[in-house]
């Protein structure tokens, strides 16, 4: 999560992707006229700006929150936050071989997940305590099964919605980081098809995308021809057979082919999303698409803040940004099941508001 690179590459669109938007398919780049990208612009700005929700969630709720690396929805709408509570993740964290330096002290107490209500922010669960070292990214799968990585334990569990005390899945090796097929090195992220196929951003170490099967079996990898610096968060845009990665400190968004309608082959590169006012991405989601993207601290002077952006057009379409607080550093961002609402989660540590939620308007 240190360092800073800057990469400049011109905005292209690396292929064609037939896709949906709105039920419309996704036009060739070149045939995109510029009436085509004011419409597209003024019919998200009439009916998808985004503005944040006042006074979500409860002060009795932030004053839970440590670090919030994580931010998930499921189908009943409900958010889930993986947080670190008071464990902190610096430079002294991990060595030079990315092993985790206090790998013989306890994990961390308590509970790392909080589920929220959607409406007013309070507590209604809360789990994970005593398991955890370093909590980042959580996804929650089309089945209610809630995934979690942990860059520590350099691992990826998958956790059934109501078995809770034990994951029913776990992969990689604990502790070992590793760039095989049975290893990771600190993952960000996991996505998940209505299919039960598995993609895994790998990672802080590792440059790439890893596939594996509803039974976690080791399927494929992709993205590693492509010089990512810390795929941070994915999305999947399943209609589309897109999966996009926020390839972080390259300043970029990368989509994918995922491979699910049988049509065509996983890790076919196909959108290469530069923007300039894209900076450190380090998550994204999306609501059709539209992808939102937020922006971490950039010493190259691009402030925090959130994007909406057309696939379609590659045009910038909203920029949003709290009322309420400040996106110091923002880690990660879900768009709720029915889509009128997104939530994003941050890890300062000076900040007391560590999770905003944004309704579509």
């Amino acid at each position: 999560m240190f360092g800073y690179y800057a990469i400049a590459i011109a905005l292209v669109v690396i292929s064609r992707c037939d896709s949906a938007f709105y039920g419309d398919p996704l036009p060739d780049l070149a045939d995109v006229d510029q009436n085509f990208r004011v419409e597209r612009m003024n019919d998200w700005q009439q009916r998808k700006s985004a503005k944040e929700v006042d006074n979500w969630p409860k002060k009795e709720t932030l004053d839970r929150l440590g670090q919030v690396s994580g931010v998930a929805t499921s189908r009943d709408n409900n958010v889930h936050v993986f947080h670190r509570v008071d464990r902190v993740w610096d430079q002294r964290t991990f060595n030079l071989y990315n092993i985790y330096n206090n790998k013989n002290g306890p994990p961390i107490a308590n509970d790392t997940v909080l589920v929220l209500d959607p409406n007013d922010g309070k507590v209604m669960k809360s789990w994970g305590a005593n398991r955890f070292y370093v909590p980042h990214g959580i996804s929650v799968d089309p089945q209610g099964n809630v995934w979690l990585t942990d860059v520590a334990l350099h691992q990826v569990f998958r956790f059934k919605s109501d078995q809770l005390a034990e994951p029913d899945l776990v992969l990689g090796e604990r502790f070992v980081p590793g760039n095989d097929d049975k290893h990771f090195c600190k993952p960000t992220d996991v996505a998940i098809s209505s299919s039960g196929m598995i993609y895994i951003s790998d990672g802080y170490c590792n440059s790439r995308i890893m596939m594996f099967s509803p039974e976690g079996h080791f399927v494929g990898q992709f993205g590693t021809n492509d010089q990512m610096l810390v795929p941070h968060s994915l999305t999947l845009l399943e209609t589309d057979d897109l999966i996009c990665v926020a390839d972080r400190e390259n300043r970029r968004i990368l989509c994918y082919t995922a491979g699910l309608n049988g049509e065509k082959s996983a890790g076919k590169l196909v959108f290469n999303v530069q923007h300039k006012q894209l900076g450190r991405v380090f998550a994204i989601d999306h609501i059709g698409d539209i992808l939102l993207a937020v922006n971490g601290p950039d010493m190259n002077s691009v402030p925090p803040k959130g994007l909406s952006l057309d696939l379609a057009t590659e045009q910038l379409v909203d920029v949003w940004e709290p009322t309420t607080g400040h996106l110091e550093e923002p880690h990660d961002l879900a768009v709720s099941a029915d889509s009128t609402s997104f939530f994003v989660g941050q890890i300062s540590i000076k900040s007391q508001k560590k999770i905003f939620k944004f309704t579509i308007l």
